[in-house]
Protein backbone atom coordinates (compact mmCIF):
# COMPACT_ATOMS: atom_id res chain seq x y z
CA UNK A 1 0.00 0.00 0.00
CA UNK A 2 1.27 3.47 -0.90
CA UNK A 3 2.58 5.59 1.95
CA UNK A 4 1.15 8.78 0.40
CA UNK A 5 -2.10 8.99 -1.57
CA UNK A 6 -3.61 12.14 -3.03
CA UNK A 7 -6.95 12.20 -4.85
CA UNK A 8 -9.12 14.81 -6.56
CA UNK A 9 -12.63 14.47 -7.95
CA UNK A 10 -13.90 15.85 -11.26
CA UNK A 11 -14.80 19.24 -9.79
CA UNK A 12 -11.26 19.70 -8.47
CA UNK A 13 -9.84 18.30 -11.72
CA UNK A 14 -11.73 20.98 -13.63
CA UNK A 15 -10.24 23.68 -11.41
CA UNK A 16 -6.76 22.18 -11.89
CA UNK A 17 -7.23 21.97 -15.66
CA UNK A 18 -8.19 25.66 -15.83
CA UNK A 19 -4.99 26.58 -13.98
CA UNK A 20 -2.79 24.36 -16.16
CA UNK A 21 -4.41 25.61 -19.37
CA UNK A 22 -3.85 29.22 -18.35
CA UNK A 23 -0.14 28.47 -17.86
CA UNK A 24 0.35 27.53 -21.51
CA UNK A 25 1.86 30.59 -23.24
CA UNK A 26 0.61 31.71 -26.67
CA UNK A 27 1.81 29.28 -29.32
CA UNK A 28 2.97 30.26 -32.82
CA UNK A 29 4.27 28.64 -35.97
CA UNK A 30 4.84 29.41 -39.63
CA UNK A 31 4.47 27.31 -42.74
CA UNK A 32 2.86 27.05 -46.15
CA UNK A 33 -0.02 25.23 -47.77
CA UNK A 34 -2.33 25.38 -50.76
CA UNK A 35 -5.92 26.39 -51.37
CA UNK A 36 -6.86 25.22 -54.85
CA UNK A 37 -4.62 27.16 -57.27
CA UNK A 38 -3.48 29.50 -54.51
CA UNK A 39 -0.31 28.93 -52.54
CA UNK A 40 -0.32 30.33 -49.04
CA UNK A 41 2.47 31.21 -46.64
CA UNK A 42 1.19 31.79 -43.13
CA UNK A 43 2.11 32.82 -39.60
CA UNK A 44 -0.41 31.58 -37.04
CA UNK A 45 -0.72 32.04 -33.28
CA UNK A 46 -3.03 30.26 -30.85
CA UNK A 47 -4.19 30.25 -27.23
CA UNK A 48 -6.38 27.81 -25.26
CA UNK A 49 -9.40 28.29 -23.02
CA UNK A 50 -12.44 26.52 -21.56
CA UNK A 51 -13.15 22.80 -21.49
CA UNK A 52 -14.66 20.31 -19.04
CA UNK A 53 -12.90 17.30 -17.49
CA UNK A 54 -14.37 13.81 -17.59
CA UNK A 55 -12.38 11.22 -15.60
CA UNK A 56 -12.65 7.72 -17.10
CA UNK A 57 -11.17 4.70 -15.29
CA UNK A 58 -8.55 3.33 -15.39
CA UNK A 59 -6.38 5.97 -17.01
CA UNK A 60 -8.20 8.37 -19.32
CA UNK A 61 -8.79 12.07 -18.77
CA UNK A 62 -11.19 13.39 -21.39
CA UNK A 63 -11.24 17.14 -21.97
CA UNK A 64 -14.56 18.05 -23.56
CA UNK A 65 -15.03 21.14 -25.74
CA UNK A 66 -11.87 23.02 -24.91
CA UNK A 67 -11.31 25.96 -27.21
CA UNK A 68 -8.42 26.87 -29.49
CA UNK A 69 -8.43 30.59 -30.30
CA UNK A 70 -6.34 31.28 -33.40
CA UNK A 71 -5.31 34.18 -35.60
CA UNK A 72 -3.37 33.95 -38.83
CA UNK A 73 -1.68 36.23 -41.34
CA UNK A 74 -1.70 34.77 -44.85
CA UNK A 75 0.16 35.72 -47.99
CA UNK A 76 -1.80 34.13 -50.83
CA UNK A 77 -0.12 33.93 -54.22
CA UNK A 78 -1.88 33.39 -57.54
CA UNK A 79 0.15 32.63 -60.67
CA UNK A 80 -1.79 34.29 -63.48
CA UNK A 81 0.18 32.24 -65.98
CA UNK A 82 -1.88 29.21 -64.90
CA UNK A 83 -5.07 30.91 -66.11
CA UNK A 84 -3.98 33.01 -69.07
CA UNK A 85 -2.66 31.73 -72.39
CA UNK A 86 0.70 32.79 -73.64
CA UNK A 87 0.48 36.17 -75.33
CA UNK A 88 3.16 37.24 -77.82
CA UNK A 89 3.33 40.14 -80.27
CA UNK A 90 3.51 38.84 -83.85
CA UNK A 91 6.82 39.09 -85.62
CA UNK A 92 6.98 41.36 -88.65
CA UNK A 93 9.53 40.57 -91.38
CA UNK A 94 10.55 42.73 -94.34
CA UNK A 95 13.02 42.30 -97.18
CA UNK A 96 15.62 45.03 -97.30
CA UNK A 97 17.71 45.32 -100.46
CA UNK A 98 21.32 44.35 -99.98
CA UNK A 99 20.53 43.12 -96.46
CA UNK A 100 17.86 40.49 -96.86
CA UNK A 101 15.00 39.60 -94.55
CA UNK A 102 14.86 41.47 -91.25
CA UNK A 103 12.36 40.53 -88.53
CA UNK A 104 11.23 42.24 -85.38
CA UNK A 105 12.01 40.33 -82.16
CA UNK A 106 9.41 38.00 -80.67
CA UNK A 107 8.02 39.73 -77.60
CA UNK A 108 5.90 37.76 -75.13
CA UNK A 109 4.09 38.86 -72.00
CA UNK A 110 5.10 37.17 -68.74
CA UNK A 111 1.98 37.11 -66.60
CA UNK A 112 2.80 38.10 -63.02
CA UNK A 113 2.19 36.24 -59.79
CA UNK A 114 -0.13 38.24 -57.58
CA UNK A 115 0.45 38.30 -53.82
CA UNK A 116 -2.56 39.00 -51.59
CA UNK A 117 -2.20 39.56 -47.80
CA UNK A 118 -5.13 38.37 -45.65
CA UNK A 119 -5.48 38.37 -41.86
CA UNK A 120 -8.14 36.34 -40.09
CA UNK A 121 -9.02 34.94 -36.67
CA UNK A 122 -11.53 32.51 -35.23
CA UNK A 123 -11.88 29.72 -32.69
CA UNK A 124 -12.54 26.00 -32.79
CA UNK A 125 -13.59 23.41 -30.26
CA UNK A 126 -12.11 19.97 -29.74
CA UNK A 127 -12.61 17.00 -27.44
CA UNK A 128 -9.49 14.98 -26.67
CA UNK A 129 -8.48 12.00 -24.53
CA UNK A 130 -5.36 12.26 -22.38
CA UNK A 131 -3.39 9.54 -20.62
CA UNK A 132 -1.32 9.59 -17.44
CA UNK A 133 2.46 9.18 -17.64
CA UNK A 134 4.71 8.87 -14.57
CA UNK A 135 8.48 9.03 -15.21
CA UNK A 136 11.73 9.25 -13.27
CA UNK A 137 14.26 11.29 -15.20
CA UNK A 138 17.45 13.04 -14.05
CA UNK A 139 16.57 12.41 -10.42
CA UNK A 140 13.05 13.86 -10.59
CA UNK A 141 9.65 12.17 -10.53
CA UNK A 142 7.13 13.69 -12.92
CA UNK A 143 3.51 12.91 -13.69
CA UNK A 144 2.16 14.33 -16.93
CA UNK A 145 -1.21 14.28 -18.65
CA UNK A 146 -0.39 13.54 -22.30
CA UNK A 147 -2.75 13.65 -25.26
CA UNK A 148 -3.67 10.33 -26.89
CA UNK A 149 -4.16 10.78 -30.62
CA UNK A 150 -5.39 13.87 -32.43
CA UNK A 151 -9.08 14.76 -32.20
CA UNK A 152 -11.33 15.98 -34.99
CA UNK A 153 -11.38 19.76 -35.09
CA UNK A 154 -14.76 21.49 -34.96
CA UNK A 155 -14.31 24.80 -36.75
CA UNK A 156 -16.41 27.79 -35.76
CA UNK A 157 -19.24 28.91 -38.00
CA UNK A 158 -17.42 32.14 -38.87
CA UNK A 159 -14.42 30.30 -40.32
CA UNK A 160 -16.26 30.15 -43.66
CA UNK A 161 -15.92 33.94 -43.78
CA UNK A 162 -12.22 33.42 -44.58
CA UNK A 163 -13.23 32.71 -48.19
CA UNK A 164 -15.03 36.05 -48.29
CA UNK A 165 -11.96 37.77 -46.82
CA UNK A 166 -9.76 36.29 -49.54
CA UNK A 167 -12.22 37.36 -52.21
CA UNK A 168 -12.45 40.88 -50.78
CA UNK A 169 -8.65 41.23 -50.83
CA UNK A 170 -8.13 39.62 -54.24
CA UNK A 171 -10.87 41.25 -56.32
CA UNK A 172 -9.63 44.89 -56.23
CA UNK A 173 -6.13 43.78 -57.23
CA UNK A 174 -7.39 41.80 -60.22
CA UNK A 175 -9.69 44.61 -61.35
CA UNK A 176 -6.63 46.84 -61.81
CA UNK A 177 -5.27 44.61 -64.58
CA UNK A 178 -6.04 46.34 -67.91
CA UNK A 179 -8.64 44.82 -70.23
CA UNK A 180 -8.90 41.38 -68.59
CA UNK A 181 -9.13 42.38 -64.91
CA UNK A 182 -12.93 41.95 -64.56
CA UNK A 183 -12.77 38.54 -66.23
CA UNK A 184 -9.95 37.40 -63.94
CA UNK A 185 -11.91 38.56 -60.89
CA UNK A 186 -14.93 36.52 -61.98
CA UNK A 187 -12.79 33.42 -62.60
CA UNK A 188 -10.92 33.72 -59.28
CA UNK A 189 -14.12 34.14 -57.27
CA UNK A 190 -15.70 31.19 -59.06
CA UNK A 191 -12.68 29.11 -58.03
CA UNK A 192 -13.02 30.23 -54.40
CA UNK A 193 -16.71 29.27 -54.47
CA UNK A 194 -15.82 25.84 -55.84
CA UNK A 195 -13.14 25.33 -53.16
CA UNK A 196 -15.79 25.79 -50.47
CA UNK A 197 -15.61 24.72 -46.83
CA UNK A 198 -14.00 21.36 -47.66
CA UNK A 199 -10.97 22.97 -49.26
CA UNK A 200 -10.76 25.55 -46.51
CA UNK A 201 -10.65 22.95 -43.73
CA UNK A 202 -8.04 21.07 -45.78
CA UNK A 203 -5.83 24.14 -45.42
CA UNK A 204 -6.65 25.01 -41.81
CA UNK A 205 -6.62 21.47 -40.39
CA UNK A 206 -2.90 20.69 -40.92
CA UNK A 207 -2.09 24.27 -39.91
CA UNK A 208 -3.81 24.10 -36.50
CA UNK A 209 -3.60 20.40 -35.57
CA UNK A 210 0.05 20.59 -34.33
CA UNK A 211 -1.00 22.99 -31.56
CA UNK A 212 -3.27 20.30 -30.09
CA UNK A 213 -1.19 17.25 -31.02
CA UNK A 214 1.61 18.29 -28.67
CA UNK A 215 -0.51 19.15 -25.65
CA UNK A 216 0.58 17.89 -22.25
CA UNK A 217 0.17 19.10 -18.68
CA UNK A 218 2.46 18.51 -15.72
CA UNK A 219 0.59 17.67 -12.51
CA UNK A 220 3.48 16.50 -10.31
CA UNK A 221 7.20 17.31 -10.23
CA UNK A 222 9.42 16.45 -7.25
CA UNK A 223 13.05 15.35 -6.77
CA UNK A 224 13.54 11.67 -5.98
CA UNK A 225 15.48 12.63 -2.84
CA UNK A 226 13.32 15.03 -0.89
CA UNK A 227 14.34 17.08 2.17
CA UNK A 228 11.49 17.04 4.69
CA UNK A 229 13.27 18.67 7.65
CA UNK A 230 16.10 21.19 7.31
CA UNK A 231 19.21 20.94 9.47
CA UNK A 232 18.64 22.56 12.86
CA UNK A 233 22.28 22.44 13.91
CA UNK A 234 25.25 20.09 14.10
CA UNK A 235 23.38 17.59 16.25
CA UNK A 236 20.14 17.74 14.24
CA UNK A 237 21.04 17.09 10.59
CA UNK A 238 18.60 17.45 7.72
CA UNK A 239 16.12 14.62 7.22
CA UNK A 240 15.60 13.19 3.74
CA UNK A 241 13.28 10.60 2.21
CA UNK A 242 13.53 8.71 -1.05
CA UNK A 243 10.53 8.63 -3.37
CA UNK A 244 10.70 5.07 -4.70
CA UNK A 245 7.66 4.91 -6.97
CA UNK A 246 4.98 7.26 -8.23
CA UNK A 247 1.84 6.03 -9.98
CA UNK A 248 -1.23 7.84 -11.28
CA UNK A 249 -4.61 6.39 -12.27
CA UNK A 250 -8.30 7.14 -12.45
CA UNK A 251 -10.48 5.17 -10.06
CA UNK A 252 -14.21 4.86 -10.63
CA UNK A 253 -16.25 4.22 -7.48
CA UNK A 254 -19.20 6.31 -6.35
CA UNK A 255 -17.33 9.26 -7.82
CA UNK A 256 -14.49 9.15 -10.36
CA UNK A 257 -11.21 10.37 -8.90
CA UNK A 258 -7.70 11.06 -10.15
CA UNK A 259 -5.40 9.33 -7.65
CA UNK A 260 -1.66 9.87 -7.17
CA UNK A 261 0.13 7.14 -5.15
CA UNK A 262 3.66 7.58 -3.79
CA UNK A 263 5.91 4.99 -2.09
CA UNK A 264 8.75 6.37 0.03
CA UNK A 265 11.65 5.04 2.08
CA UNK A 266 13.96 6.70 4.65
Amino acid sequence: MAEITAAIDEAAANDLFDVLLAQIPPQSRTGSGSLGPFTAAYAVSATFSGGNVDLIAPGTIRIVDFQLNWSVSFSFELDLGRFLPEFCLPQVCVDIPCIGEVCTPRICVDWPTISVPVSFGDSLRATADFGLLATLNAGRWKVEVVIQGVPNLQFGATTAALLLAISAALTPILLLIPFIGPLLAIVANAILLAIGIGGLTGLLGPMLTPFIAGLKFQVYDRPKTLEILPAMGPVDPAVFIEIDTVTAAVFGTDEDELVLSIDISP
